[in-house]
């Protein structure tokens, strides 16, 4: 039996040191990944973790879940579970963990699917123990290696190891932390990684991300396959021209109908940057964003042509579709590459296919311009904090290469109100409020000119949820797209503002609408 007297000791809560202890609730006993590239088309990955789970804040690593499709399988799923003394109490049985088609809400075609398990207990501590293979032709994805990825976790074991042809080049980038150190082994065809032990990192509030703040190892084949398409780049032009030749060319064909169309739109524009504006917004009128993720549709866009006729596409999809656009009004523009959501570089040192996102380059003789090209009712060169900041790649034949989306100063970002505020004592207020909201902050409010009346006022009951507000009475927008700056006019009315302490005298807070809502909790 290999769930014996053996895993008792192993596994006992009683093994593991106090100091992994404290402040966690969860320690990971094991975790080893061997990653084996036997070519350039085909990688196994071998996965082992054993954690001992110490309260209802650590039930997260009761969870397997790993996603497959077309190009990847999962094999040899083993789940164990102990309880405190590291007695077997329960072997996962292969048809409890269930396989799900992966639904997002917003893709029109999605071939992948996911393995998901979990598992649940009412007694504590007890532990888990996981372990499968994973087989693909993915190799233009590596697993990383990043031992920390949680916080108010211990880390007993750490292994990481990864094989490779030696006629096959694979590049890799450390990022080291100057606290939490790990042992690399270079071996002809196989580099290791271990770290041992970890005590549990305790994050404050508003702290950076975990991710920023541990050690992480990213890994790169020259020659690699992505969805069954081959591709080598030493640098990143010859990346751009594999994106270009295999993902992006024959692929900017539009009707003629649609040329004349634009060329008549833009015929009596002064520049190309007038030229940019009509046809951005006439992209917007025509196209709604759907998800494509579908082999190696996941990287590849749609033919403009299709886009044209049925008017929506992915991010992709749009982009090559508006880059087609203006390449009839002989307009430059380049197909970008981007992580988009928490800020995110794709990697300049690591050449390789990056990104989750994408987006157009519109430079000028004044500046560059970013265009969003999957949102109906973005303004024009408006990113907000979705790509903005950030390095990113542009497919620009003959040059490809990493340059970086616009940043947002402090004058562009700001949210200034000013009104008038009538008090009625000993009642409360009411008030006529005049709010702008420019940069990123125009992000946060700009789409609820379109939210029913209802909504909207629900809206600024919890902006103001500090307040005890009786009534929203009046609202009105101004969205300036041309300026970037969302204008609203309230009246509002509220009760309950004054606290009397004596006869004919109040307290009363003279900042009213702009009061820090947040604030953490001490910390003893």
């Amino acid at each position: 039996m290999h769930l014996s007297l053996y895993a008792q000791s192993e596994y006992a809560i009683s093994e593991i040191p106090d100091s992994l202890k404290v402040n966690a609730h969860a320690v990971i006993r094991e975790q080893e990944t061997n990653v084996t590239i036997q070519s350039s088309e085909k990688m196994t990955i071998s996965k082992t973790i054993v954690v001992s789970i110490l309260d209802r804040k650590g039930d997260r690593f009761a969870t397997f879940y790993e996603y497959y499709d077309t190009f990847t399988k999962i094999k040899n799923i083993k789940i164990h579970i102990y309880d405190a003394k590291g007695n077997p109490v329960k072997t996962v049985k292969r048809k409890e963990i269930k396989d799900y088609a992966v639904e997002d809400g917003f893709s029109l075609y999605n071939d992948t699917r996911v393995l998901y398990y979990h598992y649940i207990s009412n007694i504590y501590p007890y532990s888990i123990r996981i372990s499968y293979n994973i087989n693909t032709s993915n190799t233009a994805f590596i697993p990383k290696y990043m031992p920390v990825y949680f916080d108010a976790t211990g880390i007993e074991n750490s292994r990481y190891s990864i094989s490779y042809p030696e006629h096959l080049t694979l590049h890799y980038k450390e990022k080291p932390c100057p606290y939490l150190h790990y042992e690399k082994k270079l071996l002809p065809g196989q580099i290791v990684f271990r770290m041992q032990p970890v005590e549990p990192l305790v994050l404050e509030d508003y702290a950076p991300p975990l991710k920023t703040l541990v050690p992480e190892v990213d890994f790169a084949l020259e020659k690699f396959s992505l969805a069954g398409v081959k591709g080598e780049a030493k640098t990143w032009k010859e990346m751009g021209d594999w994106m270009q030749r295999e993902l992006l060319s024959g692929r900017n064909q539009i009707s003629t109908e649609t040329q004349n169309e634009i060329l008549a739109l833009t015929g009596k524009a002064s520049d190309d940057v007038e030229k940019a504006k009509i046809i951005y917004q006439y992209m917007q009128e025509k196209t709604r964003y759907i998800s494509i993720q579908i082999g190696i549709g996941g990287w590849r866009p749609m033919p403009a042509m299709e886009v044209d006729e049925k008017g929506y596409g992915d991010c992709k999809a749009l982009v090559n579709y508006t880059k087609s656009l203006m390449d009839a009004a002989d307009v430059k523009t380049y197909y970008t590459v981007v992580y988009a959501g928490n800020k995110k570089d794709i990697d300049e040192d690591l050449v390789s296919v990056q990104g989750n996102h994408a987006i157009l380059m519109f430079p000028t003789q004044k500046d560059t311009i970013w265009l969003e090209c999957t949102s109906q009712k973005m303004p024009f060169g408006h990113l907000g904090d979705f790509t903005d900041d950030r390095d990113v790649f542009t497919v620009n034949t003959p040059e490809s290469k990493i340059v970086h989306t616009r940043t947002y100063d402090n004058t562009d970002n700001y949210v200034k109100t000013t009104g008038v505020v009538q008090i009625d004592i000993p009642k409360g207020f009411s008030a006529k409020l005049h709010i702008e909201n420019s940069g990123k902050s125009y992000d946060d409010v700009y789409l609820i000119k379109d939210d029913k009346q209802k909504e909207q006022k629900d809206y600024y009951k919890h902006l103001f949820g500090d307040l005890t507000l009786e009534a929203v009475d009046s609202l009105q927008y101004q969205n300036d797209k041309e300026n970037i700056c969302f204008k609203q006019d309230i009246q509002l009315r509220a009760k309950d503002y004054l606290s009397s302490f004596q006869e004919d005298s109040y307290f009363f807070r003279l900042n009213i609408f702009s009061t820090l809502r947040s604030v953490p909790p001490s910390k003893k």
